[in-house]
C-alpha cells in the first residue's frame, strides 16, 4: 500500500510517499520540495509530484498539514490564496482517503518520532532529570512563513495534538520600545497580532522599523550576563514615541528579505542586529505567556523554518530573559523545558506519523 504525507507552509510544501512492505516496514518511493509561488493549486503540485516519480497506482491514504483552520475536509488557507477540499483531491489524484489536518497538529505529532540528536536544548528546567522527551502536556511552537502553534495533551500513556490559531492572538509589548512597535504597527493593522512580528514576514517588519526610528532593544546589551530593560521615558525618547506612532509602516521599502537580514545582521549591521535581537526577545516572551496558558512539563518544542535556521541567535541571552520573565510565574516557566528542533522535516513526520497511526 501506499502512503503520501504533506506539510504545507506559506511558502513551500514538502510532499513524502512510501510503501508498505509485507513485514510492515516503510520503503521510500520519492521526497520533493515545491515553491508554493510556482503553483496555483495544492492539487497541481500534487500531480506534479506523481508525474516526477510516474506514480500510477492508487495511494491508499494521505495526510496533508495545513497553514490553517482546517474545517472536517476542507481549509482556507491562512497566507496562500488556495482553498483546500479533501474530496477533490481524492477524486483528482486517485487517493482513496485524504486527511487533512492543521500544520502544527503534524508538527507535534511529529515530536513523537524525533531522535535526540534532533533537538539542541535551549532551556533545562532544573526539577526534571529528563534531557529527552520528560512525560507530561507539551507545547509545540514555530515561527516561519506563519507563527503556529499546538498544545499537546499527555494522558498518561500518549501525546494527543490540539489544533489551533495561538499565533493570531495580540501582540503584547512587554518594553517602551514594543510600545512603540505596536503604536507603528497600528498605522497599518487595526490587529496586530504576533503571527505580524513572529514570522518570515515579521523579521522584516522589524527591520524596517529599526532602521527607521533606530530605537534601544528592549534589553541593554552591554552586559549580557546582566540583562535590564533599557530606559526610555527621557523627553526626547517620548517624543520619538509620538512621531513612531504617527508615520506610517510603509513608508520604508522593504527591501530585504529574512534571510539577508540574517546575513546583514552576522556582518554586524546595526538595524539588522537590532532586528534579530528583538526577534528572539519577543520570540521568548510570548512563548513563556503561551506555557502560562498551557502548562508543558513535558516539554516545549520550537519548530517552524527560522528558528533552526538561526540558532545562535536563539542561544543569546535575550531570549531566555524574556522567557523567564513572568513576576510571581517565574518559577512555572522555569520548570518547562525548552528545545528547538534542529529537524525541518518535522511536519512531514507528523503528517506520515498520522498515516500509519491510522492504518491499524
Amino acid at each position: 500500500m501506499l502512503y503520501l504525507a504533506g506539510d504545507v507552509g506559506g511558502t513551500k510544501v514538502l510532499l513524502q510517499l512510501v510503501k508498505e512492505q509485507a513485514d510492515q516496514s516503510f520503503q521510500l518511493i520519492g521526497e520533493r520540495r515545491y515553491l508554493c509561488k510556482d503553483f496555483d493549486s495544492l492539487e497541481a503540485i500534487l500531480q506534479r509530484f506523481f508525474d516526477d516519480f510516474n506514480v500510477s497506482s492508487e495511494i491508499e491514504q494521505a495526510c496533508l498539514g495545513l497553514p490553517g483552520p482546517v474545517n472536517g475536509r476542507s481549509a482556507q488557507l491562512t497566507n496562500l490564496p488556495w482553498y483546500v477540499d479533501a474530496e477533490k483531491i481524492e477524486q483528482a489524484c486517485s487517493i482513496k482517503q485524504v486527511s487533512l489536518i492543521n500544520d502544527f497538529y503534524a508538527a507535534a505529532n511529529g515530536v513523537d518520532v524525533l531522535q535526540p540528536d534532533d533537538l539542541i536544548t535551549l532551556h533545562q528546567s532544573k526539577t526534571s532529570t529528563a534531557s529527552f522527551r520528560p512525560d507530561g502536556n507539551r507545547l509545540v511552537i514555530g515561527a516561519g512563513t506563519g507563527l503556529g502553534v499546538a498544545p499537546v495533551f499527555y494522558d498518561g500513556a500518549r501525546y494527543i495534538p490540539q489544533s489551533s490559531e495561538g499565533g493570531h492572538f495580540e501582540f503584547a509589548p512587554i518594553s517602551m520600545t514594543q510600545q512603540w512597535l505596536l503604536q507603528w504597527l497600528w498605522a497599518e493593522w487595526e490587529h496586530v497580532s504576533y503571527e505580524r512580528v513572529l514570522s518570515g514576514p515579521g523579521l522584516e517588519t522589524l527591520y524596517t522599523f529599526f532602521k527607521m526610528t533606530d530605537c534601544a532593544t528592549t534589553y541593554e546589551t552591554k552586559d549580557s550576563q546582566n540583562l535590564k530593560k533599557s530606559s526610555l521615558s527621557t523627553e526626547e525618547n517620548s517624543r520619538l514615541g509620538v512621531i513612531i506612532a504617527q508615520t506610517e509602516s510603509t513608508a520604508l521599502t522593504r527591501s530585504y528579505s529574512a534571510e539577508q537580514i540574517y546575513q546583514a545582521a552576522q556582518r554586524g549591521e546595526s538595524s539588522a542586529v537590532k532586528a534579530l535581537t528583538e526577534f528572539v526577545t519577543i520570540y521568548g516572551a510570548y512563548i513563556g505567556a503561551a506555557a502560562l496558558i498551557w502548562n508543558a512539563p513535558g516539554g516545549i518544542y520550537l519548530a517552524g523554518g527560522i528558528a533552526s535556521k538561526m540558532i545562535d541567535w536563539m542561544s543569546k541571552p535575550y531570549f531566555l530573559k524574556a522567557y523567564l520573565e513572568k513576576g510571581r510565574m517565574a518559577p512555572l516557566v522555569e520548570a518547562m523545558p525548552v528545545y528547538l528542533v534542529t529537524n525541518e522535516s518535522l511536519g512531514l513526520k507528523g503528517a506520515m506519523h498520522f498515516n500509519q497511526q491510522n492504518s491499524k
